[in-house]
C-alpha cells in the first residue's frame, strides 16, 4: 500500500503561465500553436493528486491536455466529467484562462512531455512541461575491488566500491565508517550511468562511488556502510554496510609494573594486549620459558581471556611470592600469525609502596618544620636578645644614669677579681674588667674612698640593671663598691 501523497503545486507552473501569456501577446492574425521553453518537474512514482495548471490572460474556449502515457489528447473542462479516469480538470475555470488536470496517482507511463492548449477566439496556444517520475534505485551493494577482505592486514590497501541500480533519478552516494562520513580517498564518476528500458518504458540511471583506505589497526571490528538518498526511498535513504576483520600482531606497550603484591602469599601479575586473531603467550623468567596453559614449580601460566574488542588479559602466577621475586624483570612474548612483540614487567609489593610513599612525603615534611624552628628560633632570640640588652646593636646607645657623673660598667667575672684587687692597689680608682681576650677599663666617679671604706651613692637609670653573675669580693673587709652597669 503505497502512502496517500498531499496534492502538489509545482512551481514551474507558474512560470509556464508566464510563458504562455508573452506568446499569446506576440501572436498575429494567423492561428498557430507557440511552444514555451519546456520545464521539468520531479514526482514520486505512486504519488497521489498531483496538480498541473497552465492559464492566459484572457477567457479561453477549450482546454485540451495530453499526457505522456495516453494515446490521445484529452479535453478537460470544470463542468464536465473526465473522459478518462484518474485524470481531472484542476484549475479556476476556462472563463479565467485556467487550464489543469489533476492526477489520481503517477505511475512511470506519465514520464515525459506534458502539452496543456487553451484555445482562444480559435486560436490555440500551448505550454509544455517535462514530468520526471522518480522511482527508487535498488539496495546499495558493496563490494571488494581491490584485496582481500577474508585476509585484511594492518596498512594493506583495500578498494571497495558502492553501486544503487536502477533508480530515476541517480541516487546520492556517501561512505560511513561507524556513523562517521569519510570523505578521504572517496572519488565518484563524472555522471551516473543511464540506459533506457524498453520493457517497462523507463530511463534508469546508476550510481557508483569508490573508496580507498589504508586500513588500520583500529578499523578492526568497526561498520563500513554505503548510503544511498534517494527522495523515492520510504525513508529517505537506503543503506548497506559490512564489518571490517583486520588481522594484526600484538600491539606494542610500554614497560608494565604490577603494585600491591604481598610477601609470602599467592601473587598474580597480568596485563592487557590487543590482537587479532588471539595470542598464544609464554614468559620467559630468568632465562626458563613457561608456556600459557602449563605449571612448573611456583608459576603457572593461564590461557588468555578474551575481553571482547580483541583485548586480551594475559596474566602469570607465583606461588609464595619472595623478595628475590621482586628483584626479577619478567619477559611476555606474544605472538600469533601476523607478528610477534614483547613485553616487560616487574613486580612491587605493598611494602615498597608503602615505604616509598611515606618515606617521600616524612622527608618532604621533616624538611619543612625544621625550617620552620629554625627561622622562629632565630626571629626569638633575636627580638629576646634586644628587649634584655644582652647583645649589642648597631645604632644601641648605652643606657646610663642620668646624673652625669653616672657610667657604665662591666661587672668583673669571678677569676678576674685578683687582677681586679692588684689593680686597685695601684690606682684605687680604676677598675678593670677582663672579658674575654679583651681588657676594659672603668672609673670609679660615683664613688669616694676614705680610710678604706667607700660610700656608693645610687642613680636612678633609664635601662634595666642587670645583676653580677656572682658577688664581688669586700676590699679590707668591707663590701665592694655598688656600681650601675650596662652590658654591652
Amino acid at each position: 500500500m503505497q502512502p496517500k501523497m498531499q496534492a502538489v503545486h509545482f512551481l514551474p507552473r507558474c512560470v509556464l503561465l508566464l510563458s504562455v501569456c508573452a506568446a499569446f501577446t506576440a501572436t498575429t492574425t494567423h492561428a498557430q500553436v507557440v511552444d514555451t521553453e519546456p520545464r521539468s518537474i520531479t514526482v514520486v512514482e505512486n504519488q497521489e493528486n498531483v496538480e498541473l495548471h497552465c492559464r492566459i490572460g484572457r477567457p479561453a474556449q477549450l482546454c485540451l491536455i495530453r499526457m505522456p502515457g495516453l494515446n490521445d489528447q484529452i479535453a478537460l473542462s470544470p463542468t464536465e466529467k473526465s473522459p478518462v479516469a484518474g485524470y481531472h480538470y484542476h484549475g479556476e475555470g476556462l472563463d479565467k484562462g485556467s487550464c489543469g488536470v489533476r492526477i489520481d496517482r503517477v505511475t512511470a507511463d506519465n514520464a515525459g512531455l506534458m502539452n496543456c492548449t487553451l484555445f482562444v477566439d480559435g486560436r490555440g496556444l500551448t505550454g509544455s512541461i517535462e514530468i520526471v517520475v522518480a522511482f527508487p534505485p535498488q539496495q546499495p551493494v558493496i563490494e571488494v575491488v581491490q584485496g582481500n577482505l577474508a585476509n585484511v592486514e594492518v596498512n594493506s590497501q583495500l578498494m571497495f566500491r558502492c553501486t544503487a541500480e536502477r533508480g530515476n533519478p541517480a541516487a546520492n552516494l556517501s561512505w560511513f565508517l561507524d556513523q562517521e562520513q569519510i570523505y578521504e580517498g572517496v572519488q565518484f564518476p563524472e555522471a551516473p550511468e543511464e540506459y533506457y528500458d524498453e520493457r517497462s518504458n523507463k530511463h534508469m540511471f546508476t550510481a557508483t562511488s569508490t573508496l580507498k583506505r589504508a586500513v588500520r589497526a583500529e578499523d578492526n571490528g568497526k561498520r563500513l556502510t554505503c548510503q544511498a538518498q534517494h527522495l523515492a526511498y520510504p525513508e529517505g535513504v537506503s543503506r548497506t554496510d559490512l564489518i571490517l576483520d583486520v588481522n594484526f600482531q600484538p600491539q606494542a606497550l610500554p614497560d608494565q609494573v604490577v603494585y600491591g603484591l604481598q610477601l609470602g602469599r599467592t601473587a598474580t601479575a597480568s596485563m592487557v594486549i590487543k590482537a587479532n586473531p588471539s595470542p598464544h603467550v609464554m614468559w620467559n623468567i630468568d632465562g626458563t620459558d613457561y608456556h600459557q596453559g602449563t605449571e612448573q614449580g611456583r608459576y603457572a601460566v593461564p590461557i588468555p581471556e578474551a575481553l571482547g574488542n580483541n583485548r586480551y588479559n594475559v596474566s602469570l602466577t607465583i606461588a609464595g611470592l619472595t623478595l628475590e621475586d621482586l628483584s626479577k624483570t619478567y619477559v611476555l612474548r606474544a605472538s600469533n600469525n601476523f607478528g610477534v612483540e614483547e613485553y616487560r614487567l616487574t613486580l612491587r609489593s605493598q611494602d615498597e609502596v608503602f615505604s616509598e610513599s611515606s618515606s617521600f612525603g616524612t622527608g618532604e615534611i621533616v624538611g619543612l618544620v625544621l625550617a620552620v624552628v629554625i627561622v622562629l628560633l632565630a626571629v626569638a632570640l633575636i627580638v629576646g636578645a634586644r628587649a634584655t640588652g644582652r647583645w649589642c646593636f648597631r645604632g644601641a646607645s648605652l643606657n646610663t644614669d642620668i646624673n652625669p657623673d653616672s657610667e657604665a660598667q662591666i661587672a668583673p667575672h669571678p677569676h678576674d677579681d685578683e687582677i681586679d684587687e692588684r689593680l686597685q692597689t695601684q690606682d684605687p680608682a680604676a677598675h678593670y674588667v677582663h672579658e674575654g681576650d679583651e681588657r676594659h677599663a672603668a672609673a670609679a666617679t660615683n664613688g669616694k674612698h676614705e680610710n678604706g671604706k667607700q660610700a656608693a651613692k645610687q642613680q636612678p637609670v633609664a635601662a634595666p640593671i642587670v645583676p653580677p653573675p656572682a658577688a664581688a669580693k669586700q676590699e679590707n673587709g668591707k663590701p665592694a663598691d655598688s656600681k650601675t652597669n650596662t652590658s654591652v
